[in-house]
């Protein structure tokens, strides 16, 4: 789906008149079992003759972990491009650091986090990082230790992520541009899920005010892995609501990828006008999805399908889509008279389609690993 988007001039892709710009969230694993993000192999072609256009592609990665990612992602090449994801302190509003701190509500905060959320609403439009440390620290008088030490231990992931002060800074290039593939992977082992969510939120944000002259498209990988029904990815869970409600406004295309249908918020699944279904064998999936989608899902043959489903094979279900059907048996118009089918382009309503997709023109970072070629 990414090289339709980012890959223009290529027969296998159809017409590209502008690629959009593009950001990729994901949360992988760490030690020995860590893989580059999939998405960054679209930045590398497999028609190395042919002059495939490919995007450029740049991984913001933890501070902590600038160097062990680096060489994670060394093999792919020197189009992949790595750095660690800091923030200025003019991109850190009020609500920016309300996520980092991990505030939910007010109702609900610790008496110290009271504190700093009356600095927040005394501050009002005039908020920036500065004026919030200095009044921060002439209240830090009228707490006890225990709760300085409280509020310290939630401003340290603030402070790794603060882009550091230097003399001779340049201007930093735009972290979208048109044609560009942004990842974030914040896989990292000093950062959890509830943590990933609140700085995948703050990049959400600021993905959404990038002025890229371009269509724009979000691609949450692995939702699974943060994306859950708890309280600590609430923020991030509204903040997707919110875009997805409103993103034919914001010329913004969402994709939600999941290896476990029943862990992410069923909304999400509720608010999808396209479902992909690849092959799976777990009635309990099954159930799960047939609550949520408006397509039948009924027949046990349908179930049969999916099961049966073979590589590079899905079904596709898309209530608002067109395709071409074959209607029932109707009377002939030829002399003898016989009854036959007629294909007709119709809408998909409650039906569904099965698909065969085309092979990669960019390097397939998903291949299986065979022990016999």
């Amino acid at each position: 789906m990414l090289e339709n988007m980012f890959v223009p001039n290529i027969p296998a892709t159809g017409e590209l008149v502008n690629p959009l710009s593009g950001l990729v969230l994901h949360f992988g694993e760490t030690g020995e079992a860590a893989r580059p993000c999939e998405a960054a192999h679209v930045g590398i072609s497999a028609l190395p003759g042919v002059g495939v256009q490919v995007p450029s592609v740049c991984v913001y990665v933890s501070p902590s972990s600038i160097k062990r990612m680096k060489k994670l992602y060394a093999p792919l090449g020197r189009h992949i491009t790595v750095k660690g994801l800091f923030f200025a302190e003019s991109e850190l509003d009020a609500a920016a650091f309300m996520s980092m701190m991990a505030i939910s509500s007010s109702d609900s905060a610790p008496l110290y986090m009271q504190t700093v959320m009356g600095i927040l609403r005394n501050l009002g439009e005039d908020y920036s990082y500065a004026a919030f440390m200095r009044t921060l620290e002439s209240k830090k008088s009228t707490m006890t230790p225990i709760q300085q030490d409280m509020l310290q231990q939630r401003m340290e992931l603030l402070q790794t992520f603060l882009e550091p002060r230097s003399s001779t800074r340049v201007a930093p290039s735009p972290r979208f541009k048109k044609g560009q593939i942004t990842i974030i992977d914040l896989s990292d082992p000093f950062i959890d899920a509830p943590k990933a969510c609140a700085l995948f939120e703050i990049v959400l944000r600021l993905f959404q005010r990038a002025k890229v002259d371009t269509g724009k498209v979000l691609v949450v990988d692995e939702a699974h892995k943060y994306l859950s029904q708890t309280r600590t990815s609430s923020g991030l869970t509204n903040a997707l609501l919110t875009l997805i409600r409103q993103q034919r406004h914001m010329s913004m295309r969402v994709i939600i990828s999941t290896q476990e249908p029943t862990i992410i918020p069923p909304v999400f699944i509720d608010l999808c006008s396209v479902v992909i279904l690849h092959r799976f064998s777990s009635s309990a999936w099954w159930d799960h999805l047939g609550k949520h989608v408006s397509s039948d899902l009924s027949g046990d043959d349908t179930f049969d399908k999916v099961v049966q489903l073979k590589t590079g094979e899905a079904i596709v279900l898309a209530p608002s889509g067109l395709c071409i059907f074959q209607t029932a048996a109707v009377k002939g118009q030829d002399s003898d008279g016989d009854n036959k089918p007629k294909r007709v382009l119709g809408q998909f309503g409650r039906r569904f389609i099965l698909v065969r997709t085309r092979k990669r023109i960019t390097h397939d970072g998903g291949a299986s690993l065979l022990a016999v070629e």
